[in-house]
């Protein structure tokens, strides 16, 4: 390691720059050396003044971007010069969709985060956070202590990161509300009973909560996607109410309570839009109606959250619609992770370019990544990295190319910008790239679950291709899988595609096998084939399990144990019926006297989008 000493640091500083700088392989000494002046200035910069390195910086969080450019400079390479756009530059990391960070991940993201330059952290959290006098909110969910929220608050704080509560005061509570002990709470599924004394009481209780255990006087309260508002059990009790009317007298109350615990709140901005459309959240043309823009309260920001729009004309748009508003606009863009076991960092940074362009023009300099989780978060904590990187860039930088994105991956990460967009491989087919699709697909889930014989999704891939891409890919990974910093990840996806190289069009194979009377390729299927799957099968549970509990708390990989420890008995299952019907216990496979359907006529041999594990393994039971 080579040596620093640092001269006119702060003393709160001190402890987290010593921290810091042994990741980036430097040893902070006192009295030897290479010297480093550290003082507060307009900007970032890092220039040689005689025989030191002078580093300026304008907020904690800029020091330690600063400190990536550090290495290269005392190496001899050039100085830097950068001013920040964005007031907020904010990472939303979901902790609620069964995977919850442990301690040792958050306090690593939120190094990065301050490595790459960013402000705040939000941790997303519908039910995963302790709350007094509430025992079954988060009951077996890994939530947060309030011990643990205080120590990350602190650890963050020490970086220069504003943690800032992300929670959800209306909808997205369907793990709490699915306890007897929330009866009388709901509204319908996953929608708090509005309107009622014992639902205000609990949302104070959320608040409070936050209050006390997070520094920051900024708050995000939810409030998205609640569609089926006022049409369950709040419809029973009070009649028919206009669903826009009870949302926004709701809001009023919430907003109300969050300032009188010091809160500024913040709520994603779609349910607006969904009231002036019908249901829809994008607006063509037209705008949200003046009298329920009237009737927002002040002292609240509203959050366009964005993650697909690729259609420039209708990003500008939803922009000028949500400049009507006298509410301040903040962007959420996506760092796409929630698809399944890997990334779509690709599609991400495609999407992205356009997004802060028009964000740019219209003067939003607050501004989200947001990485959701849904249905399983099996994807490494990590893995959207590449995206995260180059919202910082934008912020900093006038361009951020591929050449200064590989640069800044090496300074703040320790490893190239290519192995970052390795996390992509899984669903990286011939077909499914960011400059072919206008969504992300999927095909790494959905054929890794696809049942052998009822072959739901047996015609959503190019059996040309698959089978060899994916073999391809593995030896990549596992290539990887000796990468120091991010190499059990990679193992994991690597051993994810040895199983879908070799699983990915077996239906077609059984199915075409059955259908001409091949019975030596059937037996062949079964004793060899299958046994050779079912020992990769285990190998990337394996390597998945010790993923998770690297990454983050126990809690939830026992939905990831029964969806693998149910494809691997469905499988053995598949060998015995192959096997009795070779033996001719049995005289037919009645799942293979059908022709495989497509989910959709009109995606017929088109990779898809299909995040459902429920409704890919049910198919047949439905």
């Amino acid at each position: 390691m080579r040596q620093v000493q640092f001269n006119g640091l702060e003393e709160a500083l001190l402890a987290p720059t010593s921290e810091f700088c042994r990741e980036l392989g430097l040893e902070v000494c006192v009295g030897k050396g290479a010297r480093v002046r550290a003082a507060r200035g307009d900007c970032l910069s890092l220039s040689r003044s005689g025989d030191e390195v002078l580093v300026t910086y304008r907020a904690r969080s800029e020091w330690f971007r600063a400190l990536t450019f550090l290495p290269g400079v005392l190496e001899g390479g050039e100085g830097v010069r950068q001013t920040g756009r964005y007031r907020l530059l904010c990472y939303m990391a979901d902790n609620s969709r069964n995977a919850v960070y442990n301690i040792p991940t958050a306090k690593q993201m939120i190094r990065w985060l301050a490595g790459m330059g960013y402000t705040s952290m939000m941790l997303y959290t519908e039910d995963t956070y302790e709350l007094p006098d509430y025992p079954y909110f988060g009951y077996m969910r890994g939530r947060f202590t309030a011990q643990e929220l205080r120590e990350l608050d602190d650890y963050a704080d020490s970086y220069g990161i504003e943690l800032i509560p992300c929670i959800q005061t209306l909808a997205h509570l369907s793990t709490a509300l699915r306890w007897p002990d929330f009866d009388g709470y709901k509204d319908t599924g996953d929608i708090l009973m509005v309107g009622d004394a014992r639902t205000y009481r609990f949302i104070e209780a959320c608040v409070r909560q936050c209050a006390a255990c997070f520094r920051s006087r900024q708050i995000n309260i939810g409030m998205d996607e609640a569609h089926m508002i006022a049409c369950g059990e709040y419809l029973k009790k009070n009649g028919y109410r206009k669903p826009s009317d009870v949302m926004l007298e709701h809001l009023g109350r919430v907003v109300e309570i969050c300032h009188g615990a010091g809160f500024h709140p913040m709520m994603w901005s779609d349910m607006f839009f969904r009231m002036a459309s019908g249901g829809a959240y994008y607006l063509r043309q037209g705008s949200v109606p003046a009298d329920v823009i009237a009737k927002v309260p002040d002292g609240l920001d509203l959050i366009y959250w964005d993650y697909y729009t690729m259609d420039r004309a209708l990003f500008t748009h939803m922009v000028e619609c949500h400049k009507q508003f006298r509410n301040a606009t903040v962007f959420a863009g996506g760092a796409w992770k929630w698809y399944g076991f890997g990334a779509h960092n690709a599609f991400s940074l495609k999407s992205t370019q356009m997004q802060l362009d028009v964000c740019a023009e219209y003067g939003i300099d607050r501004v989200i990544v947001t990485s959701w989780g849904d249905n399983g978060g099996e994807a490494s904590q990590f893995s959207a990295l590449a995206s995260m990187l180059y919202f910082a860039e934008r912020c900093y930088c006038d361009a951020a190319d591929e050449a200064w994105l590989d640069a800044r991956a090496r300074q703040c990460f320790g490893t190239d910008f290519e192995t970052l967009m390795a996390f992509d491989l899984p669903d990286s087919l011939p077909g499914t790239t960011a400059e072919e699709v206008d969504k992300p697909k999927n095909p790494s889930k959905y054929l890794l679950y696809n049942d052998l014989l009822e072959r739901f999704l047996d015609c959503h891939l190019d059996r040309a291709t698959a089978s060899q891409t994916y073999a391809a890919h593995a030896a990549r990974l596992m290539r990887l899988a000796k990468e120091p910093r991010f190499g059990y990840a990679m193992e994991t996806l690597g051993r994810l595609c040895l199983v879908l190289s070799m699983k990915c069009d077996m239906g077609w194979r059984l199915y075409e096998a059955y259908r001409d009377g091949d019975r030596t390729a059937l037996s062949t299927l079964a004793n060899d084939a299958i046994p050779q799957l079912l020992s990769e099968l285990e190998a990337f549970l394996a390597a998945f399990r010790r993923q998770w509990y690297r990454e983050n708390k126990s809690f939830g990989f026992i939905t990831q144990e029964i969806r693998l420890g149910g494809l691997m008995e469905r499988i053995r299952a598949v060998r015995a019926r192959l096997n009795d019907y070779l033996s001719g216990e049995t005289a037919r496979i009645e799942e293979l006297e059908s022709a495989p359907l497509p989910m959709s006529p009109a995606a017929n041999g088109q990779y898809i989008n299909y995040n459902n594990w429920n409704g890919n393994v049910a198919a047949g039971i439905l």
